[in-house]
């Protein structure tokens, strides 16, 4: 089966998406202190690092996604006695309720039409005084609207609105770029900047939406891979501790990571 490109599906061995994928790897490993001998389910687990990472330090793991080839290429990568890889929506999720101390969901909440089912799902399903833990580009530091794979994008006051609806106790950190990954950034900015300005009009956006997908994966992987040769020296220089995830200034954070905790009686 031909898989169409992607920009949503990130691994090990992506050239163009390398510094992306230490910054969704940074987020795992920083929430697998949280792991530590927990019933754990990753929500969205793609291609399953993150699931493995997780299941380092975790006593259980169960990594879900919608997307089946996906699922069998984890389960052959990453055999582990505690892993367990299902196929499932967030949005309606197989479980009994109080079945985990621990829910990951990195990447995923943008993607959802109805971000409030997925977080009451998830508070069904974990047990009392488990933890939520999710991630989510923030919106400022994102051409906002460009990702068609997008349902909606979050800035710290849209997420903490949110999250606060569904569970009663919610903290908000944020992922903060070393100074060499700042600059990268704003290097591929600079670039995207310059080819939107050829569409003067905007018609990008009005293009049937599996067209636009089609062009928005190609166009991020041709412009990442194009500025990856240019600065190899600074890209295979890039790893996990390049990114930091800490409070501080979140209008300054490339994601947002919001930790909510179900109150209920433990």
């Amino acid at each position: 089966m031909i898989r169409r490109p992607t920009t949503e599906r990130v691994t090990p061995e992506s050239w163009a998406l390398r510094v992306t994928y230490w910054q969704s790897l940074a987020a795992y490993r920083w929430a697998s202190q949280l792991a530590t001998g927990a019933s754990v389910l990753d929500i969205g687990c793609g291609e399953g690092y993150g699931t493995a990472e997780l299941a380092r330090t975790a006593r259980l793991v169960i990594g879900l996604d919608l997307d089946l080839p996906t699922l069998e290429h984890a389960r052959r990568r990453y055999p582990a006695a505690n892993l367990t890889w299902v196929r499932a929506s967030a949005e309606r999720l197989p479980f009994r309720a109080a079945s985990f101390q621990l829910i990951c969901c990195f990447q995923v909440l943008e993607h959802l039409p109805d971000p409030e089912r997925f977080l009451r799902e998830a508070r069904r399903v974990l047990v009392p005084g488990g933890h939520l833990i999710l991630t989510t580009p923030n919106r400022p530091a994102v051409f906002s609207g460009l990702n068609p794979h997008h349902a909606r994008e979050y800035d710290e006051a849209s997420l903490r609105a949110l999250v606060t609806s569904i569970f009663p106790r919610v903290d908000l950190l944020g992922v903060f770029p070393s100074t060499r990954v700042l600059a990268y950034r704003t290097a591929n900015r600079r670039l995207v900047e310059r080819i939107l300005r050829l569409d003067r009009f905007g018609l990008h956006r009005h293009l049937p939406t599996e067209l636009r997908a089609f062009l928005h994966a190609v166009g991020t992987l041709a412009v990442r891979h194009w500025l990856n040769q240019r600065q190899r020296e600074v890209v295979t220089s890039i790893g996990i501790d390049d990114f930091r995830i800490a409070a501080g200034d979140l209008a300054q954070a490339i994601d947002l990571v919001a930790i909510a905790r179900d109150e209920r009686d433990e």
